[in-house]
């Protein structure tokens, strides 16, 4: 959890920067903006089969650390550029070193917890995401200064000390990740490798959805906050967080007690409100509204999804499945970096969260229309946890 929250301070001291960076700072348009974030999550997917295979045979702690130093060299890198192309293979680096780090953070949750509370695990090491998530926006944004909206140049905010600073926390997260375990037990015999697993498929594709409506919103909000005269998006995302971080604290245990099925409806619904609310009402308090019901959307979604992909799995396969679950973060943000950052260059800011609106859809017809069963968990043994 240490190392998770280190790493997604960087990750959160980005997301309100980068934006301005290319809009303002690069003069460049939401197009690039879209791709960008495209360049991130490519880049952790095709790294998805080299991450399965360190996890496999060399274990959990050195997937964190080369995490870590991975993201670092992406964020410090931000530093050099002088031109929007430039930032796409560092975003990429960002994108396999964060991959690397939450399959193996992810990976050791699920190890450790009893067989029947795996999505109660995977809530409480999501509070380091939101942990970082909430304060990283806040920090950016206090370390870059006031960009007025029609701003150009690279000399109008503190671009480069936050950059520096992101580089600092990814840093700090490779090396607390030296503390954590390689191998929950003996380390298993390792299982014919697959690119994909297909236990991943279904709970990821309904994931990929969610995450693509997500993309849109985290990603244009910053700019669009600014066409709506508000001065900053730092204080939405510290809701989205705060909010995510306490009920993932106090309902670790309402998807397992709901039924996982039934949540992750109940979460997708909120996720379809939400991006309906901020792309019909333009106004500040539409987005605090939208932020209210996407935060209550994605609390429980992933932790639900993620105990639907392991239940059942061996231990040995276990690493194999998180990572090829964990892609469809990916997937759902190239699929809404580019369809959705399209979209916004075309038709605007609004359209696009109109767009994210109709990727829930799609995973409200896969849930509904798909009567997969859902295995339950595996027995606890008498002398096991």
């Amino acid at each position: 959890m240490g190392g998770m929250l280190a790493f997604y301070v960087c990750v959160g001291i980005l997301v309100p920067v980068l934006p301005v960076f290319i809009e303002n700072g690069m003069s460049s348009g939401e197009a690039m903006v879209g791709v960008t974030a495209v360049a991130f999550s490519v880049a952790a997917v095709f790294s998805r089969p080299f991450i399965t295979l360190v996890g496999v045979h060399q274990g959990r702690r050195i997937l964190m650390i080369g995490g870590g130093l991975v993201g670092a060299v992406g964020a410090f890198g931000l530093v050099m550029v002088s031109a929007p192309w430039q930032v796409l293979p560092l975003r990429a680096l960002m994108g396999i070193g964060e991959a690397a780090l939450f399959v193996g953070a992810s990976t050791i949750a699920v190890d450790l917890a009893p067989p029947n509370r795996r999505a109660e695990a995977a809530s409480y090491l999501s509070l380091s995401v939101f942990g970082g998530l909430a304060i990283g926006p806040i920090i950016g944004e206090a370390v870059l200064g006031d960009v007025p909206s029609g701003a150009r140049g690279l000399d109008i905010g503190n671009f480069d000390a936050t950059f520096v600073l992101a580089g600092l926390m990814a840093l700090l997260a490779a090396v607390i990740s030296f503390g954590v375990t390689n191998w929950v037990g003996t380390k298993p015999e390792p299982q014919p490798f697959r690119w994909l697993e297909r236990d991943a498929i279904f709970p990821g594709l309904i994931l990929a959805s969610g995450i693509a409506a997500w993309t849109a919103f985290s990603t244009f909000l910053p700019t669009y906050a600014k066409d709506l005269g508000i001065s900053g998006s730092a204080p939405f995302f510290f809701l989205y967080s705060v909010i995510c971080v306490i009920l993932r604290f106090i309902g670790a245990r309402w998807p397992e007690q709901w039924g996982l099925r039934r949540t992750v409806l109940g979460a997708l619904w909120m996720l379809f409100s939400g991006m309906v609310v901020v792309s019909s009402w333009a106004s500040a308090p539409g987005i605090w509204l939208s932020t209210v019901l996407l935060a209550l959307g994605m609390t429980f979604m992933y932790p639900s999804l993620l105990a639907m992909s392991v239940n059942g799995v061996s231990e040995a396969k276990r690493v194999a499945v998180v990572s090829s679950f964990t892609m469809f973060f990916e997937i759902g943000a190239t699929a809404g970096g580019l369809v959705l950052g399209g979209v916004a260059e075309v038709l605007g800011k609004r359209a696009s969260f109109a767009g994210g609106a109709v990727f829930v859809l799609l995973g409200l017809a896969m849930l509904s229309s798909v009567r997969r069963p859902i295995r339950p968990a595996e027995p606890v043994s008498v002398t096991g946890r």
